[in-house]
């Protein structure tokens, strides 16, 4: 039976967002797993006006990196587990607290980002790990002098936990993408580190087309062995995940 301690600590104001990010990735499926990851990823973030960014961001600019507190708004768990499968354990559990996966019994995020710049009431931000439409609850400016941690120790993640995919643009994709470095730079950053979940890695048939969408691009690609093959780069119809032509694992 909780105490009556506990009780009272249960008992916190809703939490509200101070604003929403805009961000390069429009889906879960191929967001980074963690944060800097695709160095060349993009994010910018409008503070309300509520909160008066004039006063409220001050000082902030001054700093190149941002905590970014964020609730993970897209969760479709319904119950709390308290193990979890991540994805470069191969299939091993461990304790939901020991990760950080986003199926939490609180779906907070808590995200580190290169800050660009701040304009006005926005924040310009790279190295971003956030879908496009993350409620932002919170920003804390990075303290390398406290935040750095001096010999740490990654625990039970492994020294090759993200092996990387060579990518491979094909023809019809590099003329889809001529003059655009950034563009390719941005898409090889997202597959170089295999967007798929475990499941669909091993199951999947190899070589099988799948498609995401990046910035205002559907990228679609496929996985034989080790290479990611860019098949092309199409205009993005409004997306709008009901209409997917192509799903991991169907």
């Amino acid at each position: 039976m909780a105490t009556q301690k506990e009780k009272t600590a249960e008992g916190f104001p809703q939490l509200q967002a101070i604003g929403v990010l805009e961000s390069c990735f429009k889906e879960k499926f191929g967001t980074p797993r963690q944060p800097h990851l695709v160095p060349g990823s993009t994010a910018r973030l409008r503070v309300y006006p509520r909160y008066n960014p004039e006063h409220s961001l001050a000082g902030l600019g001054e700093f190149s990196h941002v905590w970014l507190i964020s609730w993970f708004h897209l969760n479709t768990n319904k119950t709390f587990h308290p193990k979890i499968h991540p994805p470069r354990l191969k299939g091993g559990k461990i304790g939901v607290f020991a990760s950080r996966s986003p199926h939490r019994p609180n779906p907070l995020g808590l995200s580190l980002a290169r800050l660009e710049k701040v304009e006005g009431d926005t924040l310009y931000l790279s190295g971003i790990d956030l879908i496009h439409g993350t409620p932002i609850l919170d920003i804390k400016p990075y303290l390398a002098f406290s935040d750095a941690a001096q010999a740490p120790v990654d625990g039970w993640v492994p020294d090759n936990a993200f092996p990387e995919l060579a990518v491979v643009l094909s023809p019809r994709a590099l003329k889809d993408t001529e003059g655009d470095a950034p563009l390719r730079a941005l898409i090889a950053g997202a597959l170089r580190h295999d967007p798929r979940n475990r499941r669909d890695a091993t199951q999947m048939k190899e070589g099988a087309e799948l498609e995401f969408f990046l910035c205002d691009r559907e990228v679609h690609f496929s996985v034989a062995g080790e290479t990611a093959t860019v098949s092309r780069v199409a205009a993005a119809v409004k997306f709008d995940k009901k209409f997917r032509r192509k799903k991991p694992g169907a």
